[in-house]
């Protein structure tokens, strides 16, 4: 196995085609590690860092890609930590499912090539942080493997939740798997929606309609979320500069789905969302509260629900976040995990030391302030965070 390493931005556009040949060959190559996901997430957040992807060969062919990237934080105020970390991981956009790109034929040596390549060849990095890797991960069993051979520190971070379901074949088969109150809820709401003058549901697919429906979810999303996070999405111009070029990618694929909901021409509410392979992902979505009496959110993603299972999706994926009103629709739950990878040294010796304060900080609160299982998990937690 032979391992290359790219570090140009022309060198990573000439890997196109090699890249494009090996996201196809299994659904466990997601859109987060497709050519347009990276480079698109490259030509938006790449400055200032600096490339790092690897390449793995067999018999001169391409059968694996892991697209990382070297940065430097300022740690502890004083210091510079030099960092590897995923391409799509970093920026103010929030992807699942990173890793390595692979050929299903070669995973496993792969990803032992990618370990053993990284511990031994690649330099200039103290803290390797690999996030959103999926729980089944050759890369995660690979790295848990060399731990004992580590001289430094191998830890899991917190793991993400992940709700799904598996779609039955027709729409009424999954209607009869919700409660029956969840059951007569959605058809309350739909018979109320469409029983409003100019009511319509419809799906955005000619490539120029995407950029006025991207400019209304965005303005939707900010409507729907304002005032109840402080980290809403659609704000920063990287953010939107990325996502209206994935939507045009997506479109011109086949893969988008941008739904909408109209009352007498006035979008109210949509939803953002992706096929990949035979599965639906919802990615986001925002709806004008002034509708909110109509329950736009679950109208919507009933609708989108009915539209998968009638192109014939076989999974429906909400993608990160265990929230509850994704689980009055599907039950199903999978995890993404994290790794970091510290390399002997100061920085090491600090970051250790600060979780130990910080734990013993957690342990000092008062008891009636905590209860065991806050404590526990505020102090797993920030053991966990580098806060750079």
């Amino acid at each position: 196995m032979q391992i290359d390493l790219v570090t140009t931005t022309p060198d990573f556009d000439a890997l196109k085609p090699e890249w494009r040949a090996i996201e196809g060959l299994t659904p466990r190559n997601s859109l987060f590690l497709s050519w347009d996901w990276q480079r698109l997430w490259w030509s938006q957040y790449g400055e200032g860092r600096q490339l790092q992807i690897l390449v793995a060969r067999s018999g001169g062919q391409a059968v694996g890609i892991f697209p990382l990237y070297l940065e430097t934080h300022r740690a502890f105020k004083i210091l510079r930590v030099r960092k590897l970390r995923p391409i799509g991981s970093g920026g103010d956009t929030a992807p699942d499912d990173l890793g390595m790109l692979f050929d299903p034929i070669h995973e496993q040596a792969v990803a032992r090539a990618f370990v053993d390549h990284v511990l031994n060849n690649v330099s200039g990095w103290q803290l390797l942080d690999l996030v959103d890797l999926p729980a089944d991960s050759a890369l995660v069993a690979c790295w848990t493997q060399q731990s004992t051979q580590i001289s430094g520190s191998i830890e899991r971070t917190p793991v993400n939740r992940i709700i799904y379901g598996d779609l039955p074949p027709d729409w009424d088969s999954y209607r009869q798997s919700l409660s029956r109150d969840r059951r007569q809820a959605l058809a309350r709401y739909r018979r109320k929606f469409e029983k409003l003058p100019g009511a319509r549901f419809h799906q955005v697919t000619q490539a120029e309609e995407v950029d006025a429906a991207f400019d209304r979810l965005a303005l939707l999303h900010q409507l729907r979320w304002k005032g109840r996070t402080q980290e809403l999405s659609f704000t920063s111009e990287r953010y939107l500069g990325f996502h209206r070029g994935v939507m045009h990618a997506l479109q011109a694929h086949g893969r988008l789905r941008l739904f909408a909901l109209e009352l007498e021409g006035s979008t109210i509410a949509m939803l953002y969302g992706f096929r990949w392979g035979d599965t639906f992902y919802h990615f986001q979505g925002g709806f004008d509260p002034a509708h909110a009496s109509l329950s736009p959110g679950q109208l919507m993603m009933a609708y989108a629900i009915e539209l998968a299972i009638g192109e014939g999706c076989k999974t429906f994926d909400t993608l990160k976040g265990d929230y509850g009103h994704k689980r009055h629709f599907f039950q199903q739950t999978r995890e993404t995990l994290g790794l970091r990878v510290h390399r002997p040294g100061l920085i090491h010796w600090l970051y250790r030391v600060k979780a130990r304060l910080a734990a013993n900080r957690v342990s000092a609160e008062p008891a009636e302030h905590m209860d065991a299982a806050d404590a526990k998990l505020s102090a797993q937690t920030a053991a966990d965070s580098p806060s750079l």
